[in-house]
């Protein structure tokens, strides 16, 4: 039952807070995320629960102790963290200040959780938006680069079929001189009969 639960409990936890999905304090070491890491794994690990989502919340558990094991990720989070409660206390003061609020911080943490996801959701939005507009400049590009080579390809054909007919051509153009030049003499020879 406490692995159908802890699997539960890891599925409901934001992927943007690894710190919540390993259960550890944001002040936690190194050690203590590998403690905290391996004790959930031994209850969550697909091999050992046959809850349906096991396999999605062991993935999510690593990738919780991967970031927090990497120091420029852990400190990357914690600065975003950090950014989101400045930003939420200036809003908040702002509401005290405007009679909005009362001066007491109730919920603050939780409050500032919330809009450290609410940016990291904006700014993976942003890098999305970034991605396809990246996409479709390529994809122009790449379809820009075909057509000239299509074009290429064309004049190319058409110069080798151009080249191919040369000789029909140039016989037609003596057969049509000849016949040109016999018709010339027969019109000649009428002329001085009748004249």
């Amino acid at each position: 039952l406490s692995r159908q639960r802890e699997v539960e409990r890891v599925m409901a936890q934001s992927m943007l807070d690894p710190f919540a999905v390993l259960q550890v304090l944001r002040t936690c070491t190194t050690t203590e995320v590998k403690l905290a890491y391996r004790n959930k794994s031994r209850l969550i690990h697909p091999d050992k629960t046959a809850h349906a989502q096991a396999r999605e919340a062991f993935e999510r558990l690593k990738r919780a102790e991967t970031e927090l094991m990497d120091d420029e990720k852990r400190k990357s989070i914690l600065g975003m963290m950090e950014e989101a409660r400045r930003e939420l206390a200036a809003e908040w003061q702002a509401d005290v200040a405007s009679g909005k609020r009362n001066k007491e911080m109730d919920g603050f943490e939780e409050a500032a959780l919330q809009k450290y996801k609410s940016i990291m959701v904006e700014i993976e939005w942003r890098r999305r938006q970034k991605l396809k507009q990246e996409m479709a400049a390529e994809g122009a590009a790449s379809a820009k680069e075909e057509a000239a080579a299509k074009e290429k390809r064309r004049k190319r054909d058409a110069e080798k079929a151009w080249e191919d007919s040369r000789d029909e051509r140039v016989s037609n153009w003596r057969n049509f001189q000849a016949s040109s030049s016999s018709k010339g003499k027969k019109k000649k020879r009428r002329a001085e009969q009748k004249g």
